[in-house]
Parts: structure tokens; C-alpha cells; sequence
């Protein structure tokens, strides 16, 4: 077995007389297909991770969405798939409030960006929903393989794909209706398809195709999460500038290379402003400050609850670092490590055109740290997930990372990385993630209870049900069940007050009628408070 553990082919080292496997950066795309083995590796971990994607939203999240967040996505997912842009406002707002669902110039609306409903919509489209996620990680750790075939070579690209799929941090968003996953998946495609460009480029190749993917990854990662993408985006551009500086006269070379990826990223991102356009009035309208006004980026005494400052930034951001270092592998506080090896070693040991790649995909996620560091608000639910759409970049460090020192203190006996792998891996599913599940599971007390009573005691009717409490967590797994056009199986709304609930029971006479209230059903009027 040759050092890189794999059949790939070699070129001889000048002057040497000895054969090396070549860097990607050697091999012009044509040169360089991908082969029955390449597709057979990427099958396998997208199965693998669908499989565990599957498992986890079975399991662990039930296929409910459990945060503010989700329900305005499958909301807005709802909305596209039935063909519209919006909803038509609800009969009474109080009724059928859920924090970030709003009411807009006689609209009803999700207030996130429009690029993960869309996707999401698919799958709401053939009543499968809750699978769309454990697909797009299946196809990112494809993805992941690829970046790493590509950037260093096959068993890089194997340690990397098995590496992303076994993350406890990759996993439990598999599961859920969060954006990050799919996010996740155009941030890899973005810099899988830039690698392939850039393969094309140096050989006079045309890059066209490749230049169309990584202008769609780009623009649908801006059209889920504009902040990632602007992160995201700022180390390629970085990347851009330098050439140009080193050589201000190549600006018609780049231009010709990269214009077909900007114009369709320009596409897909302007698709914002006009369904901001069609359904509030305004292409500039900012939802996020309908909601709430102090939630926008930024430092001061009104961004935040309390005011946001840098060191509140910084602070927040080491705190959710600590966390990634543990959920990203599954080692507590360790994950880290293998990710700087395959940093330093990676700068090193490698030539300058594999150096500026190792560059790249560090600078992915640190830039991914900086701008969060604006945001006046982390997240630990599901994990450090403003950081996840670098988790491509980080798990193909992490699997040179660890080829390279498995390399160095064996003599070069690379094959040890397997059995290395094998024992992490045991720690984080054997250890880490079981005791980390249960953090997971009914996240704020939202569990699918509720609708198994609710179905149990009305059978097959239509039903419309009255949710005592006054706050969105008890009400959350009926609006789940809500169709923005409220005609769906199920009706679900807010117990108001005598009048208005009277109201909304009268819109549906043909409908049974029941009352949620403490975790128990009932088919008789409960008592009401008060007033309206």
C-alpha cells in the first residue's frame, strides 16, 4: 500500500527518480476524473449520513420543529409550496401569533430570508419535510469527501467525509428544520466548485459548469444566511485581491473566469429584495427589526436586548467556541486539535499552491467567528450553529490534520490513520454523543404528546383546537400542524378570550372542537379569563 493508502496516480520527482502522488494542484481537471471508487466513497457517506440524519430526527427531535426559528421556516416552506409568496392574514393575529410569523402589509410571512424555505418547500410540497435536512447532509458529506479529494487527495478526502458525518454538531442539525444544514451544504459546494475552477484555470480548461455551481452555492447560501455569506464570502474575496495586487494586469484573466460565478450569484440573491418587494411594498424592508427592533449587527446601546459592545462579542464568542471544540467531534474540548494540526502541518509540509487552499479553508471559519462576533446574540441550542457552514472547511483540516501527523510519527505509514480513526470515532458515538442526545431531546419541553392525545381522542376528523397557556412553547406542536391557509386536518389557535375564541370556533362549524389546557384534552368549553 503506497503512503497515501489509495490508487491514485503518480509523476515522477524531478531529478529523484522516484515516484509521488501528485497534488491536485498538478492535475488538470480532465486528468483528474473521478472514478467508480470516488462515487462508490461518495455514496457510502451520504448514505451513512442520511441514515444517522434519518435516525436523529426519528429520535431525538420526533420530526418537530422546537424553536421560534423553525416554525416561521416551515411556515414560509408551506407558503411556497402551495405556490404563493405569502398567506393571507389570520382572522385574529392574537389568535395564531408565533413570535417570528408576521403580518406584513396585509401579508402573512416567515421573517427569514427566503433561501431555506424554498428548499425546505420541496419537501413540505410531498409531505416529507422533516427529510429535506437528513438529504442535504447526505449530500455534504459528499461534498466534504470531494473538497478533500481535491484540495490533498482520496484518503484526506475519506478521513474528512467520515470525520463531518460521525459530528455530533453535523448530526443533531441533520435532524431539525434549522437553516445551518443547508447552509452548510452551499458553503461546501462553493469551495469544492472554486477548487474545480481553479483546477480548469491553471490548465486552460474551460470552468463554465463549475463556475455556474459555485455562483448557485453562493447565492442560496446568501439567500439563507446573508451574514454566513458575507463571512464566508470575504476570504475568497481576499484571495481575489492579492492576485490582483500581485499582478494588477490579470483582471481580464479573472474576470473571465469568475464573471459566469458572480452573475448567477447575483441571480439568486436578488431574489430577496424582490419578494421583500411583492409581499411588503419595500425591497429593503427589514422583518428582523419588525420583530424585534433592537435585533440587528452591529455594536451600541440599542443593538441587543441590553446593548451590544465588542467585548460582549468576543466574550460570546469564545463561550460558543469552547462548546464547538467538544460538539464538533465529540471530544470534549479537544476537537480542535486536529483541525490546528492540519493548519500548521498543512502550511508546512505542503507547496505554495496547496498552502493558499489550507489558507482558505482556515480563513472560512475564523472569518465565520469575526463577523458573528457583531451579532448580539450566540447560539448553543443545536450546538455553536452560527459557525456550522464552516464545518466543511474544518473537517477537511481536521482529516489532514490527522493523516499528516499519523504520517509524521510513523514514518510515513499514512494507513494508520484508519485505525485512528476508528478509535476517535468510538469516543464521540460510543461516549460523547449518547450522553450529549438527551440535551436535544424535547428541547423546551415541546414533544409530540400532545398530537398523539389530540389524534387518539379525535380520530379521523377535522379538528380545530384551543391551546391554553398564553406562550408559544405549549402551542408549538399544533401551529406545526397549521396550514398558513388554516384549512388544513388541523386548526390550531391561541385561547384569547371568550369573545374571540367564540369567533374562531364559529369559522369552523363543521369542525370538533376541543381545548388544550395544562397537558390535558377536552371537548367542553373550558373556563376563560376574562376579557379579550
Amino acid at each position: 500500500m503506497d503512503q497515501y493508502a489509495w490508487p491514485v496516480p503518480v509523476e515522477e520527482q524531478p531529478g529523484s527518480g522516484t515516484a509521488r502522488p501528485p497534488g491536485v494542484d498538478s492535475l488538470p481537471v480532465k486528468k483528474n476524473p473521478y472514478t467508480r471508487l470516488d462515487v462508490l466513497v461518495m455514496l457510502l457517506l451520504a448514505a451513512l449520513a442520511f441514515g444517522a440524519g434519518v435516525w436523529i430526527a426519528l429520535n431525538v427531535t420526533q420530526r418537530l420543529p422546537h424553536l421560534e426559528d423553525e416554525m416561521a421556516y416551515i411556515f414560509q416552506a408551506r407558503v411556497f409550496a402551495r405556490g404563493s409568496l405569502s398567506a393571507p392574514p389570520p382572522p385574529d393575529t392574537r389568535a395564531f401569533f408565533m413570535p417570528f410569523v408576521l403580518v406584513v402589509n396585509g401579508n402573512w410571512v416567515g421573517k427569514y430570508p427566503v433561501g431555506w424555505p424554498l428548499v425546505l418547500g420541496i419537501g413540505e410540497a410531498l409531505g416529507a419535510g422533516w427529510l429535506v435536512n437528513p438529504i442535504l447532509a447526505g449530500l455534504t458529506a459528499a461534498a466534504v469527501y470531494a473538497l478533500g479529494r481535491d484540495v490533498f487527495d482520496r484518503q484526506v478526502g475519506v478521513l474528512a467525509g467520515v470525520l463531518a458525518a460521525a459530528s455530533p454538531f453535523f448530526l443533531i442539525l441533520a435532524g431539525t428544520y434549522m437553516s445551518h444544514t443547508a447552509g452548510g451544504l452551499w458553503a461546501a459546494l462553493l469551495l469544492w466548485a472554486w477548487r474545480r475552477v481553479e483546477m480548469a484555470r491553471e490548465h486552460g480548461e474551460s470552468s463554465r459548469g463549475w463556475a455556474a455551481l459555485g455562483g448557485a452555492a453562493f447565492g442560496m447560501l446568501a439567500l439563507t444566511r446573508p451574514l454566513t455569506a458575507v463571512a464566508i464570502g470575504t476570504p475568497f474575496a481576499v484571495v481575489l485581491a492579492v492576485r490582483l495586487a500581485r499582478r494588477p494586469t490579470a483582471w481580464r484573466d479573472l474576470l473571465r473566469t469568475y464573471w459566469l460565478l458572480a452573475a448567477v450569484a447575483l441571480a439568486l440573491v436578488l431574489l430577496q429584495p424582490l419578494w421583500l418587494w411583492l409581499t411588503t411594498g419595500s425591497p429593503t424592508t427589514n422583518l428582523y427589526t419588525m420583530v424585534w427592533a433592537y435585533d440587528r449587527i452591529g455594536f451600541g446601546p440599542d443593538i441587543g436586548r441590553f446593548g451590544h459592545t465588542p467585548a460582549e462579542g468576543f466574550s460570546t464568542a469564545w463561550r460558543d467556541l469552547k462548546l464547538w471544540s467538544s460538539d464538533l467531534f465529540g471530544w470534549h474540548e479537544l476537537s480542535w486539535i486536529p483541525v490546528t494540526l492540519g493548519l500548521g502541518l498543512g502550511l508546512l509540509g505542503h507547496p505554495p499552491g496547496r498552502r493558499g487552499w489550507v489558507l482558505l479553508l482556515a480563513g472560512v471559519f475564523v472569518s465565520l467567528v469575526l463577523f458573528h462576533v457583531a451579532y448580539w446574540i450566540g447560539a448553543s441550542l443545536y450546538g455553536p450553529r452560527y459557525y456550522y457552514e464552516a464545518h466543511a472547511a474544518v473537517a477537511v483540516l481536521a482529516g489532514a490534520g490527522v493523516r499528516e501527523t499519523v504520517r509524521l510519527v510513523s514514518n510515513g505509514r499514512s494507513w494508520l490513520a484508519y485505525p485512528l480513526l476508528a478509535g476517535l470515532l468510538g469516543i464521540t458515538l460510543g461516549l460523547y454523543l449518547p450522553a450529549r442526545l438527551p440535551d436535544w431531546r424535547d428541547v423546551y419541553g415541546i414533544t409530540p404528546e400532545p398530537l398523539e392525545a389530540l389524534r387518539e381522542a379525535a380520530g379521523e376528523e377535522n379538528v380545530l383546537i384551543i391551546v391554553e397557556g398564553g406562550r408559544w412553547i405549549q402551542y408549538a406542536p399544533f401551529f406545526a400542524q397549521n396550514s398558513p391557509w388554516l384549512d388544513g386536518d388541523i386548526v390550531a389557535a391561541h385561547a384569547v378570550g371568550p369573545t374571540v375564541n367564540r369567533t374562531i370556533v364559529e369559522m369552523y362549524p363543521d369542525r370538533s372542537v376541543w381545548y388544550y389546557s395544562d397537558g390535558q384534552l377536552n371537548p367542553v368549553l373550558l373556563p376563560r379569563r376574562s376579557g379579550d
